[in-house]
């Protein structure tokens, strides 16, 4: 028939079938060029994979140590707040680490190395802190069980959240309420069902990751009217 076009060869409307591959490709070449993301996800595997290869109770006693818990605060801060974003609790918590490799390699494309370790630290270090905070309150006031020092806290779904919370500024106006709301939903719902400290920390380092992106776009926009 005359007079329409094939929608598959409209112009700047792709159809899904070539726009799969190419989001594919992206992904790949980003991955592929962010040294830092790859570094820090292989280290994580590596370490994960050695300490779960040890005796069940010596792997215990591996993630006790380096857990970011409220004993391990008070005893050997700098090793709990590092150590704990070096090991993630089980193998299956390799999943996520595949997930946080794509969003720490679009994290340095977009603002490079260094801001990179700056997001995923402050998420990391700031969740943990306020998690602290808020559980020491809590035994102190009897809300919480005193138990609770020591649990085992390890992982990076701290720094991916405070990732994912910055690249907001990398998502296009027009797409940016619906990253923010399938971004919230990934990280909040669990929360809002479960109700640990964890998902408590979840939500702490999405919000750093998010006032760190409001804090850069602000200094953007002036150094912008300044020139």
């Amino acid at each position: 028939m005359t007079g329409m076009t094939d929608a598959r060869s409209a112009p700047g409307r792709p159809a899904l079938g070539d726009a799969i591959p190419a989001v594919l490709r992206d992904v790949g070449r980003t991955v592929a060029h962010a040294d830092l993301a790859i570094a820090y996800c292989g280290t994580v595997t590596v370490v994960t994979l050695l300490v779960m290869l040890q005796p069940e109770e010596r792997t215990a006693e591996i993630l006790a140590r380096v857990s970011g818990n409220l004993d391990n605060l008070r005893a050997e801060p700098l090793l709990s707040m590092l150590g704990s974003a070096f090991v993630v609790e089980s193998l299956w918590g390799l999943a996520l680490v595949v997930q946080l490799l794509v969003v720490l390699a679009y994290l340095q494309r977009f603002v490079g190395r260094l801001a990179s370790l700056v997001v995923g630290l402050a998420g990391h270090v700031g969740a943990g802190l306020v998690v602290a905070a808020g559980l020491s309150t809590g035994i102190f006031h009897g809300l919480v069980d005193e138990s609770v020092a020591g649990a085992t806290d390890v992982g990076v779904s701290y720094v991916m959240a405070a990732a994912m919370g910055f690249l907001v500024l990398a998502i296009p106006p027009r797409w940016r309420w619906w990253y923010l709301g399938a971004t919230a939903v990934y990280w909040l719902l669990p929360g809002a069902i479960n109700r640990t400290f964890t998902d408590a920390g979840h939500a702490s380092a999405l919000t750093i990751g998010l006032l760190m992106a409001l804090v850069a776009a602000r200094a953007v926009a002036a150094d912008r009217r300044r020139t």
